[in-house]
């Protein structure tokens, strides 16, 4: 929505941020979640941890970096290109977990 958004136009931009904080959650909490599902019992609370553990820190703080240096060097439009290629990167690594449970 921030791509075609003509600048100056306050109000779409709130509403992309109300949804933004609305929609953000769900897709933090599957990933704690899918950790949890993928590992045995008594390892649940360390898969959560290390997703949680590496996801701030190397998740917020690289992908901090990393768009601030690709929009400042290559502008906006890359950063938007990124993320959508980010999102296609997380669903196909989140399809690859999917599978038979019979190996637990």
């Amino acid at each position: 929505m921030y791509w075609f958004n003509p600048a100056g136009n306050i109000l779409i931009d709130n509403l992309a941020l109300i949804a933004i904080g609305f929609l953000i959650y769900g897709p933090v909490m599957m990933i704690g979640l899918q950790a949890a599902d993928m590992v045995p019992r008594v390892a649940t609370g360390g898969a959560t941890g290390l997703t949680g553990l590496l996801g701030y820190l190397i998740g917020s703080a690289g992908a901090g970096a990393f768009m601030g240096l690709m929009v400042d060097l290559y502008g906006w439009d890359s950063g938007f290109i990124a993320l959508v290629g980010a999102c296609i990167l997380s669903i196909v690594f989140l399809l690859l977990t999917l599978g038979d449970k019979g190996q637990q």
